[in-house]
Formats: C-alpha cells, structure tokens, sequence
C-alpha cells in the first residue's frame, strides 16, 4: 500500500557560480536476489528407498530388492523370498516359473509357491520402466537359480548316498561276519558242553536225549545264522535302492515279495493263537506219551522192567506199534476235536499225512507188515540159527522191519523181512546141527571108523550121526552131524575128529574133506 507524500515548502533559489560537479556514479540497477530454490516434497517412491537386500541361494545372489514395500524393508522382503526359494527347490511342483499380475504389483510363482511380490517402484529403483519386463528378467533368474540348485541338490545327494552306501555295506558285512562267528562259538560250545548241560527229564526218564537237543539245537543255530545273514543283507539292499530315485520302486516290489506273504502269515497265526496254543499242548502231550512208551518198553526188552503178558524179545515191536498208532490216531481222531470240526487244519493234516505215508512208503510199509506176522507169529526168535541162502547166522535182535544175523566169522548181517519173501529161510533152531565131510583110507575097517567118529563128535555136541556117503578107490567118505550150542562149534568138531583118527593112526584118503553146512 503507497503513502501520499506531504507537500513541502519549495526551497528560495540561490544562484551560485557554476561549480565543477563531479557527475553522479550511475549503478545499473541491481535485480533483485533470486529466492533460495524450493526444497522439493520428498515423493512416494523416495520415502520407499531402504538398504537394499540380495536373495541368495547357497551364496548366490539371484536378484536384489532396492525398495521397501509397506512396513518391510528391502532387506526383510529378501530374507522372504529366500525362505520360498528354498521351499520351492524342494518342493517338486516348482518346476513352473511364471508371473502372475495382480493390480499394480506382479508376482513370481515357482510352481504353486509365491517367490516374491514386485510393485513398480522395484522396476523404477533398478532402472527399468516396465514391471513386467523387470518382472520377467527376475522370474529367468529365478528358473536359472532353481534348476541349477535342483542339479546341485541330486548331485549331493547322489555323492551323499553312494557314501552312505559304502559305510552301510561295510557295516553290514562287519555284522554278517560277527553273526557267524556267533553262531561258531555257539556250535563249538554245544560240541563240547551239549551232551551234559541239554536233557529234558521228569525224575529218573529221560523224555529228550541230549543229542536230539543238541541236533535240534544246531539245526536251529543254522537256521539263526542264515536267516539274520540274509535279513542284514536284505535291509541293507532296501536302504541302499531307496537312496536313489531311479531304484526307489524297487524297494517296494522288495518288500511286498518277501515281507507281504510273511505278514499275512504272522497274522492268520495270531489269529488262531489259542488254536495254535492247544495244538501245541497237544503235540507235547503226544511227544511226551510217545517217548515214555518208547524208554518204558525199552527197559521192558533189556529185562530192567517185567511185564506179565508182554514177553521181552517182543517188547521192541509192541514199542513201535504203540506209538506209531499214538501219531495216527492224534492226527486223524484227535485233531478234530482240537479244530471242532473234521475239516479242520489237523485233520486234514493228518489225512494228507497218512496218504503221503502211504505212497511214499509202500515197501517199509510190506516190510511191516511181514515182520508182524513173523515177529507175533513166533517164526523167528532172538538167539535161534537160521540159514538164509548161503548166509547162516544166529538173529541177534529182531523188530518189525528187519532181523540181524550174527555169522560165525563175527560180522552182522540186516536182512529185510521183505527178502523172505522171495527166499527161503531155514531154521536151525537154537542148537544147530553141524556137519563134517571126512574122506577115511578104505583100508581101515568102516566099523571102528564109525565107532571112533561118533565118540569124537561127543565130545562137542550131542545127537551124533555117522553115515557113509560115498565109497571108491580114493576112500570112504563119511558124513558126521551132531548137535551143537553154536554155529563155532564147526571147527571144534573137526578138530576133534581129526585128533581121533590120528591117535588112532588112520590115515585119510585121497579127495578133499570139508566142513559141512547145516
């Protein structure tokens, strides 16, 4: 706003001499000072520009957020993306990279995992106008980096694996070899100990020798190493496929071959558990009745123990039968009443059993069979001398399937009862008659031969015979019998036959002279 001047009186003029006046300094106008340039408003995207944060994967940088987004800075929307890095290189469906546009922001996916969410102030910081191509360049980065962490990744694994294989191979072979030693241990122990420490026994009986258990004990020591042998072998293979993507499947083929069929088993047994628990009750029952008929009736046949109406030289057959027909009658009478029915699984056991008995042991079977009839028929008896073919002996034991001839030369002969089917079988009784072949000089009288012959032969037997068989130039041959306690009281006979006729200076004939056969 302007003042109005206020009017002053004018000055009287005053003529002075012209004076010498220097010109006044004329100034060119002085414009006035620029104002101070305006401190620009800080923008949106200047007020988002944070420490920049690098996402990594295993020290390799993908790409690098320069702008912050919301209350998160650069550095925490990194630590972000490297968490779904990671998840999206183990995840398998991740394969896929792609953006997706939502708005203003555009997201990197990697399969069904979100990457990293971009807004166009990323694309502006990192000098690119467009956010889908700054958004397409992060997804190629982000393909690359996967694919060559996925590489890297089987790579590791795969050298992890042959690794791992190599130290389970070789713990494995380290427990094979400790698992048979084990087992070697366990078998020089029961060579040495088993006869003394194994015996099942009720009082004085002896249900179970030692060397049954022993047996059964090494049978199972076997069984043991082999089993845990193959099944430290079978885990490592498992394990060791398993490892590797291509032999993955063959882990399950594996397992369903050898472990399936084993655990349908193992559970249709616990499904019969009681079943199983009073069959086996059963089968002790019947071992036990078994092998106290067989100790008793052994003793009953060394003459330990009497029975009134069970002689002693029968006591081994009868022994035989009686538990045979303990075994037939438990699987073919008694298994349906452990099963409740008769189509149980004992019973038919049992039927199976005594067919299979049947056709694979016809001839044991007729060899039975004959040896009853001979054995109860009383048509051989233990201690009598029988003469089969050229064979002659005395029977030395006797059962059901076979009778043992003791010959004169002390060798044991075992003769099937079946062979008496097609041969015949001479009884010589429990004293058997021997005869000697003599040839005698035909010059000495027949009578004082004969005479001498016959009080020679009693000396060793009794029941003497004499006869002249056959006359010629050569001799008189003489046959002499007598009935002796023994198949060895040949050579006695003939001796002293011999000594008689040399004590009474006759001299033999021409011809050879033997000893005759029964």
């Amino acid at each position: 706003m302007s003042v109005a001047p206020t009017p002053v009186a004018a000055p009287p003029i005053v003529v002075t001499p012209p004076l010498l006046v220097p010109s006044p300094l004329v100034l060119p106008p002085v414009s006035a000072a620029p104002p101070p340039a305006a401190v620009p408003a800080p923008s949106a995207s200047a007020g988002k520009l944070d420490k920049s944060g690098a996402v990594r994967i295993d020290e390799t940088t993908v790409f690098t957020l320069r702008a912050a987004r919301g209350s998160q800075s650069a550095a925490d929307r990194a630590r972000f993306a490297e968490g779904k890095l990671l998840a999206a290189v183990k995840d398998e469906r991740s394969k896929d990279v792609r953006v997706v546009r939502e708005a203003d922001t555009a997201v990197i996916y990697a399969g069904p995992v979100p990457i990293i969410t971009l807004v166009k102030e990323d694309a502006e910081l990192a000098g690119d106008m467009s956010l889908d191509v700054y958004a397409g360049s992060l997804a190629a980065e982000v393909r690359k980096a996967l694919e060559a962490e996925r590489e890297r990744s089987r790579i590791e694994h795969k050298v992890f694996a042959v690794s791992v294989g190599v130290l389970f191979a070789l713990i494995a072979l380290f427990l094979v070899k400790k698992l048979g030693e084990f087992a070697d241990r366990g078998r020089e122990w029961l060579d040495t100990h088993g006869d003394q420490m194994l015996a099942i026994r009720v009082q004085r009986i002896e249900l179970v020798r030692p060397a049954t258990l022993r047996s059964a004990t090494l049978i199972l020591l076997g069984l043991t190493k082999l089993l845990g042998q193959f099944g430290i072998l079978f885990a490592w293979l498992v394990f060791v496929l398993s490892q590797f993507e291509s032999t993955r499947h063959y882990t399950s083929e594996l397992t369903a071959f050898l472990v399936q069929p084993f655990s349908a088993l193992v559970s249709r047994v616990a499904a019969a558990v009681p079943l199983v628990v009073f069959g086996a009750t059963t089968t002790l029952v019947v071992f036990v009745m078994v092998r106290f008929i067989g100790l008793f009736l052994a003793s009953v046949a060394r003459g330990e123990a009497t029975l009134s109406w069970l002689p002693a030289d029968l006591a081994g057959p009868v022994s035989v039968l009686v538990r045979v027909g303990i075994v037939i009658s438990a699987l073919v009478f008694a298994a349906p009443i452990v099963t409740g029915g008769t189509d149980g699984a004992f019973a038919r056991a049992g039927l199976i059993a005594l067919v299979a008995i049947g056709l694979s042991s016809a001839p044991l079977l007729a060899t039975g069979i004959v040896g009853t009839v001979m054995v109860f028929g009383r048509r051989l008896r233990v201690g009598e001398h029988v003469q089969l073919g050229a064979r002659v002996g005395r029977i030395a034991a006797l059962d059901l399937f076979d009778f043992r001839l003791e010959t004169p030369d002390r060798t044991e002969i075992r003769v099937p009862h079946l062979v008496l089917l097609r041969e015949p079988l001479t009884r010589l009784g429990l004293r058997p008659r021997l005869f000697v072949d003599l040839i005698v000089s035909a010059t000495a009288s027949p009578t004082a031969v004969v005479r001498l012959l016959e009080e020679a032969a009693a000396n060793v037997g009794r029941e003497v015979s004499v006869e002249l068989s056959t006359v010629d130039g050569s001799g008189i041959r003489y046959r002499v019998g007598a009935t002796c306690d023994s198949l060895d009281a040949r050579s006695e006979l003939a001796k002293s036959l011999l000594e008689a006729l040399a004590a009474a200076a006759v001299s033999l004939g021409r011809g050879s002279a033997h000893l005759g056969s029964p």
